[in-house]
């Protein structure tokens, strides 16, 4: 605490000393603003249609803002399925990855598969189903990017519908990765 103390009146004292003197302090020009380019946004490889006719449901695309950018698609009537995809990248494995995130795959429970997605690096696919609740959380990467793709439906729901809705999906975030600059 002391050093901490000590540090900020050294600072203070500094700052104070260079403003006392005949010469009138200087300041300098602000810096020049710099716009940053949008981020990526993974909706870009996904069309509506598309999701509509998948999972059977009429929805509104969130994509939030350039600098922060959402790829949502919410169901216009309730206790239709949810679609919701983010991104990040990683430099280690979909394994290493898990991991951070703790125990994935429990028994009776969760589900965890390694399906062979056609333009994916690696994909990993988590399905938890058992509590009246379909949910599929995808991982699929595209060297360093890994975009996560989350759909979610409460019951009565047909699960074999949701699984093919979720691959075709996959597929398509596969092939519009190289869009996105952040592969490498």
């Amino acid at each position: 605490m002391r050093r901490a103390l000590l540090a900020v009146a050294l600072a203070a004292s500094t700052a104070l000393s260079a403003c006392s003197g005949d010469e009138p302090a200087q300041i300098a020009p602000p810096e020049p603003q710099v716009s940053a380019e949008p981020a990526w946004n993974p909706c870009s490889g996904l069309d509506i249609e598309t999701v509509t006719e998948l999972f059977g449901a009429t929805y509104t695309t969130r994509l939030g803002t350039a600098e922060a950018p959402v790829c949502t698609f919410a169901p216009q009537t309730d206790g239709e399925p949810v679609v919701d995809v983010n991104y990040q990248t990683f430099p280690g494995s979909l394994g290493e990855l898990l991991k951070t995130f703790g125990q994935t795959e429990v028994p009776g429970r969760t589900q965890v598969t390694t399906p062979d997605v056609e333009g994916a690096d690696d994909v990993r696919l988590i399905i938890d189903g058992n509590d009246g609740t379909f949910v599929a959380t995808a991982f699929v990467r595209n060297g360093l990017l890994v975009q996560i793709l989350n759909v979610l439906d409460l019951a009565p729901y047909d699960r074999r519908e949701l699984l093919r809705g979720v691959d075709v999906l996959m597929a398509d975030l596969a092939a519009n990765a190289g869009t996105s600059g952040l592969t490498r």
